[in-house]
């Protein structure tokens, strides 16, 4: 199996996080876990490279092209933007990298291009902007399966309706399939006979968000372009394994197995989330505000009174942010179990988390991304 992607340093500050993956490294190193053989296809600022290193211990084949300097991406938790440094603008473009192979997972680049040749390939672009489609710098493939977000495939097209975007894919880049990642919602599988297919998103006891959609391609990659499974087999075995990853918190390599006690989570509604809380600082306002615009790019409906949000939908679930509630926290819970609708409350402190009394309806949760999960999955469920 070629992969050829992005190998660059990875920060996070909450949860605290500290790598060298990038989209390459990563898909790599997931798929050294199943592949007998893996080449993975890069550029890096020297041999030396500490992602280069983890990946042959791993068994991962290196064959690097020599950039000018690192390059490093910095969260302030896994649902944030990423910091990337140099500026995108400021990287020096280096010439493509060429590979043939039979199986060949193609990511889009910062630093630069990448030309294949594949009996079967799979292509994520990895961004929303300018979207390159898989043929225009020459690569060519028997078969090929386009991997990509909602925004990108909306990008790629400038169409809206996502059945409308995929076809235009089928149709004009000589896809055989295109699969949209939809974040909460799972996947859908479009094929050039024009059904359409949802693959579910799996629940995980923990998110950790950081590199689940270079997992989703990863295991995608290996299971059809390299054992050949159907695409939607394929594509279900790859949903479960980003939610066996989450609960790994990120750690690889992953169990083979890992995929077979997955519970499936089936969206229903357009849920809607209520934030409780308190803004009388300025970390407060900002994880608040933080919270209902995730909650939003989940696809739910957020919304805050104590940022003078007025809702006009039905509540179906309740998140309460602990920080600085103290004593009103039990007011804030015994208010929430009033309206009989499911909580999860976000809590970081273990003093407080144990003042809470178990309850079927609450979900105590430590980590700010998982609440953020957890809330969105109640509330559309």
């Amino acid at each position: 199996m070629h992969v050829v992607g992005g190998l660059y340093k990875e920060l996070c500050t909450i949860p605290q996080w500290s790598a060298t993956f990038g989209s390459g490294g990563r898909a790599a190193a997931v798929i050294s876990g199943f592949s007998e053989k893996v080449i993975l296809h890069t550029y890096a600022e020297d041999i030396s490279n500490e992602g280069i290193s983890s990946l042959k211990q791993l068994g991962v084949e290196v064959i690097t092209n020599l950039r000018s300097s690192n390059i490093v991406f910095a969260y302030f938790h896994p649902l944030s933007r990423p910091y990337i440094q140099p500026n995108p603008n400021e990287i020096e473009q280096i010439k493509p990298i060429s590979v043939s192979g039979d199986a060949v997972l193609r990511f889009g680049f910062i630093e630069g291009d990448t030309i294949v040749t594949a009996d079967r390939a799979v292509y994520d672009p990895q961004t929303w902007r300018n979207v390159e489609s898989f043929s225009a710098n020459g690569s060519v493939a028997q078969e090929l399966a386009i991997v990509l977000n909602e925004l990108e495939l909306k990008s790629a097209t400038q169409l809206e309706d996502l059945g409308a975007a995929a076809a235009h894919l089928l149709q004009h880049q000589g896809a055989s399939v295109v699969i949209a990642k939809r974040g909460i919602r799972g996947a859908t599988i479009f094929e050039h006979n024009g059904r359409s297919t949802d693959i579910p998103c799996y629940r995980s006891s923990y998110v950790f968000k950081i590199g689940t959609g270079d997992v989703f391609s990863a295991i995608f990659s290996y299971y059809w372009a390299e054992k050949r499974l159907p695409v939607l087999q394929a594509a279900d075995f790859a949903s479960r394994l980003v939610a066996a990853y989450c609960n790994n918190r990120g750690r690889i390599p992953l169990e083979k197995n890992a995929h077979l006690n997955q519970v499936a989570w089936k969206f229903r509604i357009t849920g809607t989330v209520k934030i409780e809380g308190i803004v009388n600082t300025i970390g407060q306002r900002y994880t608040i505000e933080e919270a209902r615009f995730a909650l939003r790019e989940l696809g739910v409906e957020a919304y805050c009174p104590a940022l003078g949000d007025r809702f006009s939908s039905a509540v179906t679930a309740i998140l309460i942010l602990t920080d600085g509630l103290g004593t009103m926290l039990t007011k804030y819970i015994e208010d929430a179990l009033s309206m009989e609708l499911p909580i999860v409350i976000l809590c970081e402190d273990a003093n407080v988390i144990s003042s809470v009394k178990n309850n079927n309806n609450i979900t105590v949760v430590n980590d700010f991304s998982s609440s953020l999960y957890f809330a969105a999955w109640i509330a559309s469920e």
